[in-house]
């Protein structure tokens, strides 16, 4: 019973002491001016920085249209100068050799680019267990070496980084590459 006399007494005595020190707290439970204030500015902010998006979006959308319209003239020109090329080299080779038999153009059309083989695709790191790890390296890989990169999902929880190439001169030179700008020792990069 004075055990729990005595615990009561103390608390009380520290809780006043603590008030003397502190202070008696102010309880603004009824401060619905400050609340609204702080609202309104909360509104008045999100709507400048939604006014500012629509500038922003509004600019980047016109230098998208700006910049596939100059594409697109630029591959019209290009396409334009390809046919005359061609058309003239057909005369060329027509007036140099008339109806000779020894010499045979191949059988390609004007318009049509030459098809390149696809290409193969080279797994030069250890395995990722996640797809968001394995994107990470590529987009740091793509901003030191400027090559393109592919993350390609084996099973589920192994992604290998690869890289594309046509022949074995162009895997070790792109491995070297790698190398020389990374740091990273890659098999067959010497």
């Amino acid at each position: 019973m004075f055990r729990l006399i005595g615990f009561i007494v103390g608390s009380v005595t520290s809780i006043f002491i603590i008030l003397l020190v502190i202070g008696m707290p102010t309880f603004n439970l009824a401060d619905q001016e400050a609340d609204q204030e702080r609202y309104d500015a909360a509104i008045e902010k999100l709507r400048a920085k939604q006014h500012e998006f629509e500038a922003v979006a509004g600019k980047l959308s016109e230098d998208v249209a700006r910049v596939a319209e100059s594409v697109e003239t630029g591959l019209d020109a290009v396409a334009d100068t390809m046919e005359n090329n061609a058309i003239d080299q057909t005369t060329a080779a027509e007036t140099a050799v008339p109806n000779s038999d020894e010499f045979k153009e191949p059988d390609v059309s004007v318009g049509e680019p030459m098809q390149m083989p696809d290409p193969y695709w080279y797994s030069f790191w250890n395995p990722f267990r996640s797809e968001i790890a394995a994107k990470g390296f590529v987009s740091q890989l793509e901003k030191v070496t400027g090559l393109d990169y592919r993350v390609v999902k084996v099973k589920t929880g192994v992604y290998e980084v690869a890289f594309a190439y046509h022949d074995d001169s162009e895997r070790r030179t792109r491995l070297s590459q790698i190398s020389a700008a990374t740091g990273l020792d890659l098999p067959d990069s010497r």
